[in-house]
């Protein structure tokens, strides 16, 4: 293992703080060192590193300078010539710091190398940077599945987060380190860019994978302004705008030339939504219905396997109800053609109306196999092993979430009344803020009411979100039980809701109603 100085700087948080030290310190190799910047934290911060003894240095900051500059002035300490710099919102996974080093070491141009991040939820928050079209830095396949092949493929980019990046300590010193004019934001980008324009490579790791709660540290709104002021003056009329060259080279992007125009475009529905003046038309048929069917002969398959595994080999008798037995050994088949001739007649039918249909169908059929199975259930997320008769089915949860979506506004419907105002913690899917007779927002959202982009930095930042959107006439917040760890991470802002808001639970969702007040003395154990 190379031996590498990993500087974290911090400021404040200190839960977030001890649960990266806590993921990240049993596995980090002997060779190595982690040196914590505490940019002069008020919370707990202090006492915390305290207690960790050597086995983390700790550079304390009398007054509070920054990303940049805490990230220079503890690689000014670094005893090594490899340093990664890592946010304290991240959470380390096994591997992660020996696959990045084993990637530098077989890529000596390299002289920065960027991992995988993946939200809480598992899917990508960051496989390297692009350029957009727009001029400005975004995150490559953000919301890509995690296996995706795009995804899993270490390449040469423009630039990498600073949310785990590995850099060579001659480039780094070479170009002056971060520059501290940009703040809390868009410091990565610009050093990857300096550092490239001195002859130095910049690569993405795919096998160095971390979690990332994004944006849980980043600094206030007008100083990211600033730094994008900044980025916009140094580089944006200056860097090649890459982001179409790589998804055409991943196959996600694709033009046919024929004699004449107009060009054929064939688009990933993962990657792009069509406008054309019928934008939620076309997009809901491209999108949902590419994955609903995907998902369902996936599932059909799977069915299918698992009725063969339960039927009995030549000799053997036939055990359970006579209902059991047609529902392992004819149901899955028969599912399977009725797929394939309701998938036929989709193209000349609704798209979204037959895939739901089918949808039920098949949750109909894993009832039925679930029914018929007397042994505990198999993991769903494992295929059965070979000649695993008699073991019960246990249903795929990749049907759920649509499902959960049209749960969800079910709930809504029995609730809210119409044409009140509905906040959703949504994480930017357009499907969860369409709530018939009823205005749909996101939350948290942007000046112009579209998804902000990333989650609040902390509670206070949530309620002062909520409690704006609130003062504009949003009468209602809709917290899906995809999103029930905000209850857990922002713990002020569920005491905030619990406190002052009645609320009704249902099974997929929890509804607060903003336009009331809590009696007093009620409360409300959090989840």
């Amino acid at each position: 293992m190379t031996a590498a100085s990993l500087v974290i700087p911090v400021h404040g948080r200190a839960s977030l703080t001890q649960r990266c030290l806590d993921t990240l310190l049993p596995r980090l190799p002997a060779a190595c060192e982690a040196i914590v910047v505490d940019d002069a934290s008020s919370d707990s911060t202090p006492a915390l590193l305290s207690a960790y003894g050597t086995a983390v240095r700790v550079l304390s900051l009398p007054t509070n300078v920054g990303y940049a500059r805490a990230c220079n002035a503890g690689a000014a300490l670094a005893l090594h010539d490899t340093l990664v710099f890592l946010n304290n919102d991240t959470e380390a996974l096994p591997g992660w710091l020996e696959a990045l080093a084993a990637y530098a070491r077989e890529h000596p141009a390299a002289e920065v190398v960027g991992a995988k991040l993946l939200y809480p939820t598992g899917s990508v928050q960051h496989a390297g940077v692009v350029i957009g079209q727009d001029g400005y830095p975004h995150n490559l396949y953000a919301g890509f599945p995690a296996q995706h092949p795009a995804v899993n493929r270490s390449r040469r980019l423009q630039a990498v987060t600073g949310a785990c990046m590995l850099v060579v300590r001659s480039a780094f010193e070479r170009v002056g380190g971060f520059d501290p004019a940009y703040v809390n934001s868009l410091e990565d980008v610009d050093l990857c860019m300096r550092i490239a324009e001195g002859g130095g490579e910049v690569h993405y790791c795919h096998e160095a994978v971390l979690t990332h709660l994004e944006s849980a540290s980043r600094g206030h709104e007008e100083r990211f302004e600033a730094s994008v002021a900044r980025y916009r003056e140094r580089w944006r009329d200056r860097v090649p705008r890459d982001d179409l060259l790589i998804y055409a080279e991943d196959g996600l992007l694709e033009l046919e030339y024929h004699a004449s125009y107009p060009l054929r475009v064939s688009i990933s529905p993962l990657l792009a939504a069509l406008d054309t003046g019928r934008e939620s038309e076309v997009e809901a048929m491209l999108g949902t219905y590419s994955g609903q069917v995907s998902d369902l002969l996936a599932e059909v398959v799977r069915l299918t396997a698992a009725a063969g595994a339960r039927s009995p080999a030549a000799g053997e008798e036939r055990s359970g109800s006579p209902a059991c037995a047609s529902a392992a050994d004819a149901g899955a088949p028969q599912a399977a053609r009725e797929a394939e001739r309701h998938i036929a007649a989709a193209r000349h039918r609704g798209f979204l109306a037959e895939a739901n249909r089918l949808e039920a169908q098949v949750a109909a059929l894993q009832r039925r196999m679930q029914d018929a199975g007397a042994e505990p259930a198999l993991d769903a997320r494992a295929e059965p092993p070979p000649g695993a008769r008699g073991a019960a089915f246990s249903a795929s949860p990749r049907l759920g979430y649509r499902h959960l979506v049209e749960r969800v506004r079910a709930a809504v419907a029995d609730t809210v009344p119409a044409g009140a105002a509905v906040l959703v913690v949504s994480r930017g899917d357009r499907e969860l803020v369409k709530l018939a007779a009823r205005e749909g927002r996101h939350f948290p959202q942007d000046a112009d009411g579209r998804y902000l982009g990333h989650h609040p930095r902390d509670s206070e930042e949530a309620i002062e979100r909520l409690e704006d959107l609130r003062e504009r006439g949003a009468a209602y917040l809709v917290l899906p039980s995809t999103a029930y760890w905000w209850l857990e991470h922002y713990s002020g802002f569920a005491e905030h809701l619990g406190r002052r808001y009645p609320v009704s639970d249902h099974d997929v969702c929890t509804i607060y109603r903003l336009g009331e007040r809590r009696a007093a003395g009620a409360r409300r154990a959090r989840r």
